[in-house]
């Protein structure tokens, strides 16, 4: 008796030691695994892991600015703009011109060099009124380089705003696939322990099935965003306009987190600052020119002319001494003063008014639509700038109690007294916890930048 008593207590205790044991090396696992405590964010946090040799986002604003074709385009529709705007300048100056030639006749028919064969003039033009045709051509060249200009102030809002979506994709789905490895590798952790609990027959089988599935599961994640992430990095290398496959690396970015502002002034900024609103503007303005033209074609045209003649070719070849008397000999000069009436020209010029007044009224209407849709624009802006900046704080208080009640349940599952399943449970709730909150911040980044767009500012 007392040797099947000393017997049991053998195994007992030998059965004791090795489940210290198994205690004790999960422990220092654990201890050697990331932690799946989630830091807090301060104001001045700064996410992912910053790089040496890496681009800043201000950098990679600069190199999608400089290598985009759009901005080019956008650069040379100015340049032109620019260079119609001083034709239409031009017509307030006087034209000079130069012509010369040699001639041949039945009278004159030798080649010889003197004025029976050559001619030399020089001659000035002006136009210093034409029912104000010129002035108003000018305006409205004026009207279309503002309107260029603004277009060009989107194309590079809409490009910058790219970047930065890209940007932040890129960082985003680097720091959740770090998340999903870590997840990974502590799932490989719970695979271990099933086994060796196992071997002692203290869980079934079951477990370690389970906890496979579990593993194959996060593994099949890690995979997903690790396609992800090359996927990013193929965006943010296309907007910045290099080659898909080049190793660029990114650094973090700062995140200060303010209050959300006034909607009331976001809206007036809006109104204010959009480039599509000032475009709109010069197209109302250019319609306007154009009745204007329409009208003074319909009405009697009132002209002044002027011109200045110089024979050149009797001081440049006959050698002719220029002074008072040869001068006013070879010079003329002559002024015009024109008015005509339009009697009929088969309703063109009241269909010209007519088509005039038209266009005018649809830009009215287009430039009351766009406010709307700005208006509407910068609402749904703001609305989810409001929306990410509350879902910071609640996903990070849903990491603090998940992350708790993850290590609850391990602790039971440790002492037998929870099954595997609700360790699962717990490990994907705080893994997915942990995800939102990440895509809550770079959420929240991104918002930002674009009620900047909405309201007509660069969004960095």
């Amino acid at each position: 008796m007392n040797l099947l008593q000393s017997e049991s207590e053998k195994r007992r205790t030998g059965k004791y030691i090795r489940i210290t044991s198994i205690f004790i090396v999960y422990s220092i696992i654990e201890l050697t695994t990331p932690t799946f405590g989630y830091p807090a964010f301060p104001n001045n946090h700064t996410l992912a892991t910053l790089s040496e040799d890496s681009l800043t986002l201000e950098q990679s604003i600069e190199i999608a600015l400089k290598n985009s074709h759009k901005i080019a385009i956008a650069e040379g529709n100015v340049s032109n703009a620019e260079i119609n705007l001083q034709d239409a300048r031009s017509g307030f100056l006087p034209g000079l011109d130069l012509t010369g030639g040699y001639n041949l006749n039945d009278i004159y028919d030798r080649f010889e060099w003197n004025e029976n064969h050559y001619s030399l003039s020089l001659n000035a033009s002006m136009i210093p009124f034409n029912s104000g045709r010129t002035l108003i051509n000018a305006a409205k060249s004026r009207e279309s380089l503002s309107s260029v200009k603004q277009d060009y102030r989107l194309t590079e809002i809409i490009l910058i705003l790219d970047v930065i979506r890209k940007y932040y994709n890129l960082l985003e789905a680097s720091e959740i696939l770090e998340l999903k490895k870590e997840s990974l590798y502590q799932k490989r952790t719970h695979l271990e322990f099933a086994k060796a609990q196992f071997d002692l027959g203290l869980v079934p089988r079951a477990d370690i099935l389970k906890a496979e599935v579990d593993v194959a599961n996060a593994e099949v994640d890690s995979l997903q965003i690790e396609g992800d992430l090359k996927i990013a990095h193929a965006e943010l290398n296309h907007v910045m306009g290099i080659s898909l496959d080049y190793p660029t690396k990114i650094k973090p970015v700062k995140f200060i987190r303010e209050e959300p502002p006034n909607f009331d002034n976001c809206l007036n900024e809006a109104l204010k600052n959009r480039p599509e609103l000032v475009q709109q503007k010069a197209s109302l303005s250019i319609r306007k020119y154009n009745l204007r033209l329409a009208q003074i074609n319909g009405l009697p045209t009132f002209t002044i002319t002027s011109s200045y003649n110089v024979y050149a070719d009797k001081f440049a070849f006959a050698g002719l001494p220029i002074n008072q008397t040869n001068w006013n000999e070879n010079t003329n000069w002559r002024v015009g003063i024109g008015l005509s009436f339009p009697i009929f020209d088969g309703g063109v010029k009241r269909r010209a008014i007519q088509a005039a007044k038209i266009d005018l009224n649809e830009a009215n209407l287009n430039y009351v639509n766009l406010e709307k849709e700005i208006n509407l624009e910068a609402k749904l802006a703001y609305l989810n700038l409001v929306t990410t900046f509350k879902k910071i704080d609640l996903t990070e208080k849903q990491v603090e109690s998940v992350e708790e009640s993850y290590n609850t349940t391990l602790g039971r599952y440790k002492t037998g007294v929870a099954p595997i399943t609700e360790v699962i449970d717990a490990g994907v709730a705080l893994s997915n916890s942990k995800v939102n909150h990440t895509k809550a911040i770079y959420d929240y980044l991104l918002a930002e930048a674009i009620l900047k767009k909405a309201m007509g500012q660069l969004p960095y």
